[in-house]
Formats: structure tokens, sequence, C-alpha cells
């Protein structure tokens, strides 16, 4: 019987020497080999993707931490008394956000003046905060809070305390 020599692929899956040099030798530096010459690709394929995910967790947590103060500081606003009166007034169905804004009048810069000398950075406290330091004020600083307070933000917590404070104070003696 003449034996045939067989085609190189067959013979190469026969000898299981041949077979097991190449799972054991030649894949793996095959593998090692595109690992090398893909990796740059593979890198900057991954820092793309983490940076595009990042960015928009950014962009999300912004937006709800934003939502998040707006809902916060309205309801707050609400439980103490400072919405506006179309606010409070009723919950006809309404949207009020979406109701025109009562008529205020305009800001009074000598107004503004003595209420950012007298309580620093008063357009970034919150009601609450102010409402403490009014005490610490006299009566012309009280008047120029309600002034500056009606022409802007319209806090009815504000005005309502600086009336009383100003109320319980003793009218200044006529020049």
């Amino acid at each position: 019987m003449s034996e045939e020599p067989l085609p190189e692929g067959e013979r190469a899956t026969r000898n299981p020497l041949r077979r097991t040099l190449d799972l054991c030798v030649f894949a793996p530096v095959g593998v090692a080999v595109t690992v090398v010459e893909d990796l740059p690709e593979l890198i900057a394929k991954g820092r793309r993707r983490v940076e595009l995910e990042l960015g928009n967790a950014r962009v999300v947590g912004r937006f709800v931490v934003h939502k998040g103060q707006r809902e916060v500081s309205g309801r707050l606003d609400e439980f103490l008394g400072n919405g506006s009166d179309e606010a409070i007034a009723g919950d006809d169905g309404a949207d009020a956000s979406v109701a025109p804004p009562a008529a205020r009048p305009a800001p009074d810069p000598a107004a503004a003046a003595i209420v950012g000398g007298a309580l620093a950075d008063y357009d970034t406290l919150s009601a609450s905060q102010v409402v403490r330091r009014l005490e610490s004020l006299g009566p012309d600083e009280l008047r120029a809070v309600q002034r500056y307070e009606a022409s802007t933000r319209n806090r009815r917590t504000i005005l309502n305390r600086a009336d009383q404070l100003l109320d319980e104070r003793p009218a200044p003696p006529p020049s």
C-alpha cells in the first residue's frame, strides 16, 4: 500500500505535536503581536468612550442638582410664606410659573447700595438667612431692605419681618 502525501493543512491537524505547538506557542505569539499592534488604537477608543460617558454624567448631574435646588428653594419659600401672592393665592389648576409677573417697582439704586453695605451678598442669601440678620439693622436700613426686596424677589417673609421690626422700634425724635 502506498501512502499518498497529505496536504499541509490535513497533516497539521493530524500531528498532535504540531497541533500542540500551534495552540501553546504560535497562537499566544499571534495574540501578543496583534495586541501590541492594536494597543494604541484600543487605548484611544477606550479613552473616548470613558470621556463621553463622564461628560454625559456631568451634564445630567448638573441638571439634576439645579432642578433639585430650584424645587427645594420653591418648597422652602412656600413653607415660609415667601411665594408671590399669585402662587399663594390659589390652587386653581393654573401653573403659577406661566402667570405673568406682577408689576414691581424698578430697583432703587440707593436702596441697593444701603442693602449691599448692611448685608453682604444679600442677593445670594435665603429668606431665613436675611430674616435672622434684620434685627441688627437700623430703621433706615430696614426701609432700604423693604424697598429693595419689593423691587426684586418680593419675599413676603423678609418684608413682613422688616415691617414688624419697624413697628416695634420707637419712632425717631423729630428734628
